[in-house]
């Protein structure tokens, strides 16, 4: 688990507490509590983040998720 990712939100359920991230290539799955950053920020769709991919229950999911600014994004 030592590769960041960025991408976007492009999903996020707030009633069940969990969404998708694009990296470009595909859509990952995040539970909400993986946002290391979020009492800073409202997690939202369209949000820019660094995040990496783990094994989860049903498959990769993101973890270690951090909300960056559009300065920050490449």
């Amino acid at each position: 688990m030592d590769k960041m990712f960025t991408g976007k939100i492009v999903r996020f359920n707030k009633n069940r507490g969990f969404g998708f991230i694009n990296n470009g290539e595909e859509d990952v799955f995040f539970f909400a509590d993986s946002v290391l950053n979020r009492e800073d920020f409202f997690i939202k769709d369209g949000l820019n983040v660094n995040f990496e991919i783990a094994p989860g229950y049903k498959g990769p999911q993101a973890v270690n998720i951090k909300i960056i600014d559009d300065e920050e994004v490449e």
